[in-house]
């Protein structure tokens, strides 16, 4: 009985201290930030109106302009300094929508994903806990306090709300757990297997073309491109030869700076030719001047016909994206017998342009537009 009470003790132990470690990830990564609003936005919303419905469910624009608002603050703080204050009202994807449309799409691409998820907890014995719940409130009470009455308004920030979007991104993050556990993570080296080679791309030296000493001399005429091309082919040559004697100090020579490339049966990125080069070496074989595809030249040494650190990296790159394309074809199974409604009208009334918020840290504040 003894050792039946002390593992529960331990599992209590280790469940409280899961529900704090939550708790301060709930602080430090959703909730880090105060806000104080100043100049004019947004138009007023009304939180208790109905923007979409999901199977029935009634999504209310309170929790969808607050959760649009907090990402956008978010976009401002990493995004604006160098993207200017007009960033909001640009299309930078080159399809017809705004910055202010793509992250309002996201957001309720992500309401959808999060309640279909939450519909489906019960697939996978995931549960939101009674102390969890109430790490949720707390954390949600200690930002209604931390913020400003201006801020608390424009964001249609309640306690319910913010608890209501904890808990929504809690189901997510437990949900793609389980979801991504279900995939095969045996990768085999032969799948995995990398070749990893160091290569010189050949450019010519900038004091290759003549120029005049002084202003009274005829300039010089600019050699054609089928001179430059032969040019740069002749000297493409000379880094080769000197790179079959001493890879390492040709760069030194000629002021080319060697880079490496891990590549496997998959290899869709790098010069087709300098790839098929590369098969054809031994490892510690130095190729002659490689012409790529781009008319570029390049000298290489195949440094490792299977590098294994890279194979690992591989692997887990492959794992990754097993998971990955599981999560999506999940959700959006999910989705396909779903039936979604977002109220256009109502959801246009949601705004970034003309926010400023301010995020309080500890040390600083720092200003949002």
């Amino acid at each position: 009985m003894t050792a039946v009470t002390g593992n529960k003790k331990e599992r209590k132990v280790k469940r409280n201290m899961k529900i704090k470690r939550l708790t301060a990830l709930l602080l430090t990564g959703v909730l880090a930030a105060s806000f104080t609003l100043g100049g004019c936005g947004s138009k007023e919303v009304d939180p208790e109106t109905v923007v979409a419905t999901l199977n029935g469910k009634e999504i209310k624009l309170g929790l969808a302009n607050f959760m649009a608002q907090y990402q956008a603050v978010t976009y401002d703080a990493y995004y604006s300094s160098y993207m200017g204050a007009n960033m909001w009202s640009q299309d930078y994807s080159g399809d017809g929508k705004t910055m202010e449309d793509m992250v309002k799409d996201q957001v309720m691409e992500s309401i959808e994903t999060d309640y279909l998820l939450e519909d489906h907890m019960a697939d996978y014995n995931v549960e939101i806990t009674d102390e969890e719940l109430s790490a949720m409130k707390d954390a949600a009470a200690q930002f209604m306090e931390a913020n400003k009455q201006p801020a608390i308004e424009r964001m249609t920030a309640t306690e319910d709300i913010v608890t209501e979007m904890l808990r929504l991104n809690t189901i997510q993050q437990k949900m793609h757990e389980a979801i991504i556990a279900e995939v095969d993570t045996e990768v085999s080296d032969e799948e995995a297997a990398q070749r990893t080679f160091s290569y010189y791309k050949v450019t010519l030296p900038d004091e290759s073309a003549e120029s005049t000493e002084d202003a009274g001399t005829e300039a010089a005429v600019e050699p054609s491109s089928e001179e430059q091309a032969a040019e740069l082919k002749t000297y493409a040559g000379q880094v080769a030869e000197a790179a079959a004697a001493d890879f390492d100090n040709a760069g030194v020579s000629f002021g080319l700076t060697a880079s490496t490339y891990s590549y496997g049966t998959d290899e869709d990125s790098f010069d087709k030719n300098v790839i098929a080069e590369a098969d054809a070496l031994s490892e510690g074989q130095v190729s002659g001047a490689i012409e790529g595809e781009d008319g570029q030249y390049y000298v290489i040494r195949l440094d490792k016909e299977f590098d294994e650190d890279a194979t690992a990296n591989k692997k887990q790159e492959i794992v990754s994206k097993r998971q990955s394309d599981h999560y999506t074809e999940v959700c959006d199974g999910y989705k396909k017998d779903a039936e979604w409604k977002v109220k256009d009208k109502v959801w246009k009334n949601v705004m970034f342009i003309g926010n400023q918020y301010t995020i309080a840290t500890e040390n600083a504040t720092e200003s949002v537009q």
